[in-house]
Formats: C-alpha cells, structure tokens, sequence
C-alpha cells in the first residue's frame, strides 16, 4: 500500500486514541452498499483487501479506509427522459409545463432511473500516526481529504486537526530557491514547475522536462512569475510535486526505498500490506518534518 497524494493534517496533543476504540467507532459506520434510490453511499471499509479489522495497525500509526458507492447517472440519458415526459405531460395536459412542473418531473426521472444506474466505487486510505501527531489522507486535493476528515469527526465525535500549516509561504519560498539557485542540502529540483502570474488572475505556465536552473526557466522568476508546484527528489528517496497550498502529488517512492520494501520476506498478501504499509509509514515519518522545516 503506497499512497500517491498527500494531504497532511497536524492532531493537537490533547488527542488520544487507540486501535480498539476507534474500531469500535468505525463499526458504527461501516461501509453499506448504495441503496435502489439513494446516489451515494460512504463508510469504512478494511484497509487490507480481504481482511476484517477496519484498523490496521503498524507501531504507532493506524491505517483506515473510506469507501465511496456511487450511483452514476449520464447526464444525456436524464435530460432526453425529461424531454420526453415532458411532452407526454404537455400532450395530455393541452398546456406547457411551468419551471417548477419540469423540476419536479426531473426529481421524478432520476428516482425512477437512479435504480437501474450502474454504481461506481472509490477508496480514500489514511492513517493516523499518534507518536508524530499526524493524520496523512492520500488524497489530491484538501476537499477530497476533507470527505474522510469529516466523516472521522462525526463518528469520533471530535477531531481536533489542522492542515499542515507553516510560517512562510511555501510558494514564496520555493520561488526563491529557484531564484538563488539554492536549495536545502537534501532536495534536488525534478523537471517539472507551474508558475503563476500573482497580476494576473488564472495566468500560468507549465514547464515540463525542463531544466529548472536554466537561465530560461530562472528568467520566469525574474519577470514576476511565482511558483505554485514544484517537482522535487528528497534525499533520493522520494519523487513528489509540492504545491503552494502544502499538499503533495503524484508521490513516488524511489528506487532505494521499494528495493528495501522486497527485502522484506512476506509470505502472503497481508505480511505484504503490513511490510509496504510499515516502510511508507516511516520514510513520511522521516520526510514529513524536513517538508514542514523547509517553510519555517
């Protein structure tokens, strides 16, 4: 299990928790199916495919998992379904339909459709390390971490979390490394960089398989251009791009890293997960402060 995106969240202190008790809670909503006339359905699912905890636990850190049901509907099929009832309704009533009249009908249609939609399942994984003070979501953006986040607080009663949070503007600074041509000792800069135009609302360029020290891409930083993600190599270890708003894509363990992971014996699927799980788990626990020291 090797999580792709980051979004890193800091527990207060005062949180406490154990691999018991939050079973317990997950329990209490459990992943159900997606009913007949229901478009969506959420809730917790085992980490570990095939096993039965709904926490799976390594050291000090326990993984969960959220699982998403969709019912998905085409938007084409609803709207030529309306239509037509619409002029069944219309025929028959020897009147046009009023605004409201063909919401209603809408509603209607998609009660009717919503059973026969064939469904769409997405998992969100995270785990919570209670010795570094930290819940890690794989997720690309913070509102899709915020799905899990919410629905953990509801079961918990309380969460008490913030977004990984720094004293300067990563943006800002990763802009002045770039302009320096000085980063910290353990991080490289990749091949990939989108800036920004803070004059200009929505205005970027994306660099891709470039050079970040060449005079060129630097002459962007020169004219204005600010950094918002930036692909980097932390100690050769991790391949990853930093966005300006902390969260982490498309995260890549190296080389080094997967090589110790098969060093690991594992004679089934679970020793496997466990294995993977554990090496993630602590180069993060590694990387996660040197990110957070970065933009302090």
């Amino acid at each position: 299990m090797w999580f792709r995106n980051l979004c890193v969240y800091q527990l207060a202190d005062a949180f406490r928790i154990d691999a018991e008790q939050l079973e317990e809670r997950l329990q209490t909503g459990a992943f159900q199916p997606v009913g007949g006339h229901d478009p969506e359905s959420r809730g917790w699912v085992p980490p570990l495919p095939g096993g039965e905890p709904l926490v799976h636990v390594a050291g000090p850190r326990m993984m969960i998992c959220l699982q998403t049901e969709s019912r998905v509907l085409p938007p084409a099929v609803v709207r030529e379904t309306v239509e037509e009832r619409v002029s069944e309704r219309e025929d028959a009533m020897g009147r046009p339909l009023g605004r409201r009249e063909k919401a209603r009908l809408k509603e209607e249609v998609t009660l009717d459709l919503l059973p026969r939609a064939f469904t769409r399942s997405k998992r969100c994984y995270a785990y919570i390390d209670l010795e570094a003070r930290w819940l890690v979501v794989d997720a690309t953006t913070w509102r899709e971490g915020e799905l899990l986040t919410d629905d953990l607080r509801a079961l918990l009663g309380t969460l008490p979390i913030r977004p990984l949070q720094t004293d300067s503007a990563p943006g800002q600074v990763m802009t002045e490394w770039l302009a320096r041509d000085h980063f910290p000792s353990d991080l490289e800069p990749g091949e990939e960089a989108v800036f920004e135009d803070p004059r200009s609302e929505g205005a970027e360029v994306r660099c891709k398989r470039q050079d970040l020290r060449s005079d060129e891409i630097r002459g962007l930083v020169r004219a204005g251009k600010r950094i918002r993600r930036l692909a980097v190599d932390w100690d050769g270890r991790i391949n990853a791009v930093l966005d300006a708003d902390l969260s982490i894509k498309r995260l890549k363990f190296t080389d080094l890293v997967q090589s110790d992971a098969d060093e690991r014996e594992a004679e089934s699927a679970a020793e496997r997960f466990d294995a993977d799980f554990s090496i993630m788990s602590g180069e993060l626990a590694r990387f996660l402060p040197r990110l957070q020291s970065w933009f302090d």
